[in-house]
């Protein structure tokens, strides 16, 4: 593990998110694409928020840094209608492989040549707000009675993913025309908008 990358750093977001979702996940390590910045971890929630619906964060990007990034870390989140785990894999899929490398500001897109999930046509994701609702908007890992000094806040960063031609339109035309396209942000088989 990495000096930040402590068995209770991992313990305190993973029971923020328990209470957040109200849920129990299902934990699988990525193999990250260089192994001395820390692991990354995906925590899948079947059945969040509802019945139908798979919702995955990661664990292990808000190990690095980016000046990007001015109010903490940063985590993804995806939540898609499907039963599929793998969905919920994504993200930290991403992260193992772009950590370090990207900053993943929201507006931006990612890409990969083969679909994401098999069975599905999807490549790519868009970064925005995160369709799961956090209140008060940052988690902190730091505890609750963590001082300014031992704050550990993390961003969610939402994962929606999208079709290589949606990517390119979001290159063309920017995230703003993109985003107030008609669209179902949560649905892993639509057709392509664009």
């Amino acid at each position: 593990m990495t000096g930040r990358d402590t068995f209770d750093r991992f313990d305190r977001y993973r029971e923020l998110l328990d209470l957040l979702t109200g849920a129990t996940p299902v934990i699988c390590d990525v193999e990250p694409r260089v192994r001395t910045d820390g692991r990354v971890v995906a925590i899948s929630y079947a059945g969040t928020p509802k019945p139908g619906y798979v919702t995955g964060f990661t664990y292990g990007l808000s190990l690095s840094t980016h000046p990007d990034w001015r109010l903490g870390g940063r985590e993804l989140a995806i939540t898609v209608r499907s039963d599929s785990l793998e969905w919920a894999r994504v993200p930290a899929r991403i992260v193992a492989a772009l950590r370090g490398v990207c900053p993943f500001n929201p507006g931006q897109v990612l890409g990969y040549m083969e679909p994401y999930v098999e069975g599905y046509g999807m490549n790519s994701v868009v970064l925005a707000g995160p369709a799961v609702e956090i209140e008060p908007g940052l988690l902190n890992l730091g505890g609750i009675e963590a001082d300014a000094k031992r704050c550990d806040l993390i961003e969610i960063v939402g994962a929606y993913p999208i079709h290589s031609s949606e990517r390119d339109f979001v290159h063309t035309h920017g995230y703003d025309a993109f985003w107030g396209l008609e669209w179902d942000r949560f649905d892993p088989a639509r057709q392509p908008v664009v």
